[in-house]
C-alpha cells in the first residue's frame, strides 16, 4: 500500500508518496493553477495501489 499525502498552500501544493514502512518514494511540488488537479492525479497514478 501506498500512501499518497498532500500539503496544500494557497500557490502551490507539495505531495509525498510514502511505502507502507514510512520510506519517501517521491515528492512533487505543484503550482496552483487549472491544470494542477490533473497533472497531481496523472502524478499520482503511477502507484495503482495508493491511499491517499
Amino acid at each position: 500500500m501506498i500512501t499518497v499525502g498532500i500539503d496544500p498552500h494557497k500557490s502551490a501544493l507539495t505531495a509525498v508518496a510514502l511505502d507502507e514502512t514510512g520510506h519517501l518514494l517521491a515528492t512533487r511540488r505543484i503550482t496552483v493553477n487549472t491544470a494542477a488537479y490533473k497533472t497531481l492525479t496523472d502524478w499520482a497514478a503511477r502507484w495503482p495501489q495508493r491511499r491517499s
